[in-house]
């Protein structure tokens, strides 16, 4: 049932303090928290997760929304495909702590704070709970020169964008 639903698509990235082994992936469960007084957010991780051990180490992660499905399936390969290892380093900024690079794709970022004790374990899930303590925009343009500012989404089984309003 839930399959049916579309959910908003994040990239969330966790990195080392050094930036030496950052590690991502690919969620559906981005949401907002609360945005007064401070924003937080949250996301869904099954365990194991080699995202969830380097938030863990780092207190902190980057989430970032997203416009071609490229990149979001380049963020679904397994983390032993070699191919794994050239999207995160082609799509993750150098020293920018885990924001995804503009040019391929990425339209928003939010760096967060991991707040271990609002964070949840669900069977063998865990709900994470992030403090934004900075964010920002980029402009994307896609390959007609066009502004692109609809994020990616996934529901029905399917990569979508968010149509026109119904009512």
């Amino acid at each position: 049932m839930m399959r049916d639903l579309t959910h908003p698509l994040a990239v969330i990235v966790a990195q080392s303090k050094d930036a030496s082994h950052p590690t991502g992936l690919l969620v559906s469960s981005f949401n907002t928290v609360t945005l007064d007084p401070v924003p937080h957010v949250s996301f869904n991780l099954k365990l194991p997760s080699s995202t969830y051990d380097e938030i863990k180490k780092s207190a902190a992660f980057t989430a970032s929304a997203i416009t071609r499905i490229q990149m979001a399936k380049e963020f679904l390969l397994d983390k032993t495909d070699p191919r794994y290892a050239i999207a995160l380093s082609s799509n993750v900024h150098n020293h920018g702590h885990g924001k995804l690079t503009q040019e391929k794709g990425a339209i928003w970022w939010m760096r967060c704070q991991w707040l271990e004790d609002k964070s949840v374990h669900v069977g063998d899930h865990v709900v994470v709970i992030g403090e934004v303590v900075s964010a920002g925009f980029y402009k994307v343009l896609n390959m007609h020169g066009r502004v692109v500012d609809k994020p990616l989404a996934y529901g029905q089984g399917q990569f979508r964008y968010a149509g026109p309003p119904v009512v």
